[in-house]
């Protein structure tokens, strides 16, 4: 008896010795509950491994990742977008992703294609995460407005956000967010390529120059006249919240947003919100934008094995795949768990999120080995948030930011 619980004991120390620890980081808080899920389920179905969940706020997070160009200490795991992708891959900060044949042919290609550099993978994408239309069914019906329609134009868009602006009680109710559909971000970009937009930056020859075109100019002066001419959203002096806020608290009408909002929607469960079809512009087919976030390995991970090990179960094995799903976030396997998808979300319109995703756009896929993307992009934000804010007319943003931007883009390979 005494033998064995040696025994047992000796190999309780030896798995105890060879357990790894590995730190997994997100700046996602919408997801939260789910990634703790994610990795609860991880860790009992590998017990020689323990993941911990660490959620970092957007600014702090980006200053530990400058950490790994630096040589420091870092994540075992990291979610890594498309924009600050090319940096980081560029300067050595990122390990290759090993995946055995059958993991690799299961990812969606178009999502992975952007993290592919010199045939070697570098980041595997989460699962779409499409920019969608929420809207707010009651006040739709207290204000007498049609229900959208696959049909749906931006001017139908613009139409019923004037009849969902109003006062109740003392309160602005505003008939759509504004601030936040700055043309140059996710949610404004996905009114842009449905006008038939083809990108901000463009390749010419052997080097790359800014596509602020007529098509760009355009677009930013319909949802810039959201604000200050069709008055129907408040702008960034008006609002004391954020969009999203306003449309939990009931205030807002219809919200451009991420299809990763649905666990905020539940924190208030008098909200009757549903998706709607993304909006026509000029005639032209929807084509909303898809942010390709992906799961990284930095090159300082001292246990990139087991980093490894979880990004491969997070984006393809079934019990994750499940569990997102379940939860009303799509999975990077999305379509094979789209009747899951649609079973948490019942009555909500939930099969529109589908039916755009073929016409989406991954943001910046073309320009992943654009080494000061980050920079240019920033430029560019800052120039039209001076329109966005009324601090400057949108043609002389442009003009700015256009000018700006080659000065940076010339320097790029």
């Amino acid at each position: 008896m005494k033998k064995t619980l040696l025994l047992l004991a000796a190999l309780s120390l030896s798995t105890a010795a060879t357990a790894v620890n590995i730190d997994y980081a997100t700046w996602d808080g919408t997801r939260q509950k789910a990634d703790e899920a994610l990795i609860a389920a991880f860790n009992k179905s590998h017990p020689d491994i323990t993941v911990k969940y660490n959620l970092v706020p957007w600014g702090v997070y980006w200053q530990k990742a400058a950490a790994m160009v630096a040589g420091g200490s870092t994540y075992d795991v990291m979610w890594m977008n498309l924009d600050n992708f090319p940096f980081y891959q560029s300067q050595g900060a990122l390990s290759p992703i090993k995946l055995d044949a059958k993991t690799t042919a299961a990812l969606p290609a178009v999502r992975t294609a952007p993290y592919r550099v010199d045939n070697q993978l570098y980041g595997v994408p989460l699962g779409p995460q499409p920019v969608t239309v929420y809207i707010n069914r009651a006040l739709f019906k207290e204000r007498g407005v049609p229900i959208p329609t696959a049909s749906w134009t931006f001017d139908q868009m613009v139409a019923a956000a004037k009849k969902l602006t109003f006062t109740r009680d003392g309160k602005q109710i505003y008939g759509i967010n504004g601030a936040d559909l700055q043309s140059d971000l996710e949610y404004g970009m996905s009114f842009y390529y449905g006008a038939g937009g083809t990108g901000l930056i463009k390749k010419t020859g052997s080097g790359y120059t800014a596509s602020l075109d007529a098509t760009f100019a355009k677009t930013s002066q319909k949802l810039l006249d959201l604000i200050y001419k069709d008055k129907v959203a408040p702008g960034p002096q008006a609002a004391s919240q954020q969009g999203y806020q306003m449309f939990l608290a009931g205030q807002m009408g219809i919200l451009v947003q991420g299809s990763w909002m649905v666990s905020t929607w539940d924190q208030n469960k008098e909200l009757d919100w549903a998706f709607a079809p993304f909006p026509s512009v000029d005639g032209k087919q929807p084509r909303p934008v898809v942010s390709a976030h992906a799961l990284v390995v930095p090159t300082g991970s001292k246990n990139k094995d087991a980093a490894q090990t979880l990004v491969a179960w997070m984006n393809t094995s079934p019990q994750a795949q499940r569990v997102l799903a379940q939860r009303g976030l799509l999975p990077t396997l999305a379509e094979d768990y789209k009747s899951q998808y649609l079973q948490a979300l019942p009555g909500r319109n939930a099969q529109t999120v589908f039916a755009q995703l073929p016409n989406s756009v991954v943001i910046n896929s073309s320009l992943r080995s654009l080494k000061v993307l980050p920079e240019v992009l920033t430029v560019l934000s800052q120039k039209l948030n001076l329109a966005w804010t009324g601090n400057a007319k949108l043609p002389d943003a442009i003009k700015q930011a256009t000018t700006e931007m080659d000065t940076l883009l010339k320097t790029a390979k």
